[in-house]
């Protein structure tokens, strides 16, 4: 049963990354809901490819390197992200940053699709830099647009949600074919960072 449940997983994360493989664009704004601030954020965080499939793919590295890993890394993530964000608000970073979140996409995804036997400590050590990074673009953003603060928390919020249920899924697979599957989405997740890397990198851009 535990294999039967596992597998009713894999359609969702494949539904997941489907949306990761469509063109990049940036959002000039936060995404209004309706419903406040926070929730704002959280909507946010779902609708923009490039920091959820970052969250997804540093959620599978944690979990593939074993429970310790995925620990730190939930711990420690949301922290970095929020963090990152203060600083993007205070000393907002340079527009022509494009290229970052694509580099970011990419190195989560070949860390989850090549799966290295690490210390638990590293998959947290590569959490705090990318989550310092996309917060620090999510804080430029927000000042842009003087958004409330509480969008940030919303946002991470809803990444720490999704990091802790897919890293505790990955953390228990324990066949081969699910390893492999596991591992074949980070390498989608790579390869749709390369292809907005030399979309953010095209002349003219």
């Amino acid at each position: 049963m535990a294999g039967v449940r596992r597998l009713v997983y894999v359609p969702v994360c494949l539904a997941a990354c489907a949306g990761l493989v469509a063109p990049q664009t940036a959002s000039a704004h936060l995404v209004t809901s309706g419903i406040g601030p926070f929730y704002d954020g959280v909507v946010h965080f779902f609708v923009s490819p490039e920091d959820l499939a970052v969250v997804l793919a540093l959620a599978l590295f944690g979990g593939l390197s074993g429970r310790a890993a995925a620990r730190w890394l939930v711990l420690v993530l949301p922290v970095a992200w929020l963090l990152g964000t203060g600083l993007g608000l205070r000393w907002p970073v340079p527009t022509g940053s494009g290229w970052l979140p694509a580099l970011s996409m990419l190195l989560a995804g070949l860390l989850a699709a090549v799966n290295p036997n690490v210390p638990p400590w590293l998959p947290a050590a590569v959490a705090i830099g990318l989550g310092m990074v996309h917060g620090c673009l999510n804080g430029r953003t927000m000042a842009a647009t003087d958004t409330s603060f509480l969008a940030a928390v919303g946002s991470v919020t809803a990444l720490g949600l999704v990091a802790l249920l897919l890293g505790a899924l990955a953390s228990t697979l324990r066949a081969p074919w699910q390893k492999i599957a596991a591992r074949t989405l980070g390498s989608w997740m790579a390869a749709s960072g390369l292809l907005a890397l030399a979309w953010s990198l095209r002349p003219g851009s």
